[in-house]
């Protein structure tokens, strides 16, 4: 029922949007949303469903993650989004490790400089479980940039995000950066070679979380083979270091599994 009235809530912010949009008169430029579904099913073998330093449990879990939006333009060089998200992690054995995220969201995007600059809102519920036990509900509000650069087959995707979330919970309560680097080697039309390193860092500001500080890294390889135009099935191996500066946080981990992704 919770991801039904997350869903109900969502469609309604996206038909009033267009509504909005369709009021603005002669100063929009064309803003009639375009609307979409976007996502992926993944399944993936972890060595560490728990994310623990020690007594490692492995299992095989897998995610579907699906968004709904509608794209559209304010202006003739700022564009809007209006989304709704929902996500989960479903893990064979190891069902405490369960967990969803459900998020209803906004972002502002232009160019500049021929980066991609954006803005964004996120309203953000998360769960214990397939969409269980409520943990927090967080309020994000997100800067980001990146920007594509292509040299013959090779396509790198740099970009950047910082963030800082409000939450009923004051343990939830942080900012949070993000660092990656998207790359892609085309072998011929339908398959390329893809990786992304990454890196993440929290400050937790609040509660008795407050003055922690994590720091994630990872790297992926990857073989991506295009089915359509609009969807991608890539398999890959994912490294993941944890460290933190509270004792008992800190993890890693190898994953690997096939992942779909499409886009209509």
């Amino acid at each position: 029922m919770r991801a039904w009235r997350f869903l109900t809530a969502a469609l309604s912010c996206l038909i009033a949007t267009s509504a909005l949009a369709d009021d603005a008169g002669e100063s929009r430029v064309d803003s009639t949303p375009i609307f979409s579904i976007v996502g992926s099913f993944e399944g993936t073998y972890t060595n560490n469903a728990f994310l623990v330093p020690a007594d490692r449990q492995s299992d095989f879990y897998w995610t579907p993650d699906i968004t709904i939006r509608a794209d559209g333009k304010l202006t003739s060089d700022i564009y809007y989004r209006v989304y709704a998200r929902g996500e989960f992690d479903a893990f064979s054995d190891e069902t405490d490790a369960n967990n969803s995220v459900a998020r209803i969201g906004a972002r502002l995007s232009g160019d500049v400089v021929d980066w991609t600059v954006a803005f964004a809102y996120e309203n953000r519920y998360s769960f214990g479980g397939i969409f269980e036990d409520r943990f927090f509900t967080g309020h994000d509000v997100i800067g980001s940039v990146g920007r594509t650069f292509d040299w013959g087959a090779l396509t790198l995707s740099p970009g950047g995000l910082l963030t800082y979330r409000f939450a009923d919970v004051d343990e939830a309560q942080r900012f949070r950066m993000e660092l990656w680097l998207g790359i892609e080697v085309a072998i011929d039309d339908k398959w390329a070679v893809v990786s992304e390193p990454f890196f993440e860092q929290f400050w937790f500001t609040d509660g008795l979380n407050s003055g922690r500080q994590d720091q994630v890294y990872s790297v992926s390889l990857g073989l991506q083979y295009k089915i359509t135009d609009n969807a991608y099935l890539t398999t890959e191996v994912v490294y993941e270091k944890g460290e933190s500066n509270r004792p008992g946080l800190d993890y890693d981990f190898i994953e690997v599994g096939p992942r779909l992704d499409f886009a209509y």
